[in-house]
C-alpha cells in the first residue's frame, strides 16, 4: 500500500512540472542515454521514497542507510541493483558545451513552468555574469527572488566510502566550489537585496523532485567542510587547448548538501510567492 506522504503538495507540483516539460526535454535528451524511469514518476516507489527516506528524517543528522528501506519500499532493492549498474559504468566523457546547453534548457522549462503559474521569470546571468540563473520578478518588473538551478539525475552511489557518513539519496546534492561559487557569493552577499534560492531538481531513480535551500544556508555548509569534500578525477573535456597552453574549463572539487536540510517544492513555490508579494 502507498504511503500518504506530507510532501504531497509539492509531488503534485513535480507532477505538473514533469508533465509541463518532458515533451521539450525528450525531445532534446533524444541522443542522450537515459536511465529507465528518468523523467517519469512512479506513483507506488517514488511516492514511498519521499514519504520514508525524505520526510521521516527531515533534519536529522543520522539516518538510515538504503539498504534499510528495501523491506519496507516496494521495488527500490530491484531498483538499486540497477541504478548502481547504471551509473557504475564508464560515463561519457565530459562535454562542456553540452553540459550547458543541458542545463539551459532545463532552466527554461523551469522558467516556463513558473510562469504558467502566474510567476514572471527571466533569466538572471544573462547582462551579468556569474549571478543566478533565473530571476523572479515582482511589481514593475523589479526582482523579487533569484534562483540557481542545477537538474542532477545521477546519484553519487558509492559517496558512503569517501565521505564519512553519507549516503547516496541524500548526500548526492553537488555544488561545485570552485572559482564559480566565489564569485557568485561574492555578489550574491555584496550586489543582491533579495533572497536568493539554490533549487536542485532530483530526478534519481529513488528521489525524485525540486528541494532547495537558501544561499546562506548553502554558504554556511561549504564552510563546514572547508569548501571541498571530493575532488573528481579529471576526464577528457574538462579541459580545452588554447594558444597560452591548458586551460581547465570544469569545475572538479564538489560539496554535498544534505538533501535532509533542504525544503520542498511546495514549500519553495510559497517562498517564491510571498517574494513577489513582498515587491507588489
Amino acid at each position: 500500500m502507498r504511503l500518504v506522504s506530507m510532501n504531497a503538495g509539492s509531488q503534485q507540483l513535480y507532477s505538473e512540472l514533469l508533465e509541463y516539460s518532458r515533451p521539450t526535454l525528450k525531445e532534446f535528451l533524444k541522443n542522450f542515454p537515459l536511465y529507465p524511469g528518468q523523467l517519469s514518476w512512479d506513483e507506488e516507489m517514488n511516492s514511498s521514497c519521499i514519504s520514508l527516506m525524505y520526510d521521516s528524517q527531515r533534519h536529522q543528522n543520522s539516518f538510515l542507510p538504503r539498504q534499510d528501506f528495501w523491506p519496507s519500499i516496494q521495488g527500490l532493492k530491484v531498483s538499486c541493483t540497477s541504478c548502481w549498474k547504471f551509473y557504475l559504468n564508464p560515463r561519457n566523457n565530459s562535454i562542456k558545451y553540452l553540459d550547458i546547453r543541458l542545463g539551459k534548457n532545463f532552466e527554461q522549462v523551469f522558467m516556463g513552468f513558473l510562469k504558467s503559474r502566474g510567476l514572471e521569470t527571466t533569466r538572471g546571468d544573462v547582462e551579468r555574469k556569474n549571478y543566478p540563473d533565473i530571476l523572479v520578478l515582482g511589481r514593475n518588473d523589479q526582482p523579487a527572488c533569484y534562483l540557481e538551478l542545477k537538474y542532477l539525475t545521477a546519484p553519487f552511489v558509492k559517496i558512503f566510502q569517501f565521505v564519512a557518513g553519507r549516503e547516496c539519496y541524500e548526500g548526492s546534492t553537488t555544488i561545485d566550489t570552485g572559482a564559480k561559487i566565489l564569485s557568485q557569493r561574492k555578489i550574491v552577499e555584496n550586489e543582491i537585496t533579495v533572497p536568493v534560492f539554490y533549487v536542485y531538481w532530483l530526478d534519481y531513480p529513488c528521489i525524485k523532485g525540486v528541494f532547495h535551500m537558501e544561499s546562506s544556508k548553502v554558504y554556511e555548509y561549504i564552510d563546514s567542510v572547508q569548501g571541498t569534500e571530493w575532488v573528481r578525477k579529471e576526464r577528457t573535456g574538462d579541459s580545452v587547448t588554447t594558444t597560452q597552453g591548458k586551460l581547465k574549463i570544469a569545475q572538479l572539487n564538489k560539496a554535498y548538501l544534505p538533501l535532509l536540510y533542504m525544503g520542498n517544492f511546495k514549500e519553495l513555490f510559497n517562498k517564491i510567492q510571498q517574494t513577489v508579494s513582498d515587491k507588489s
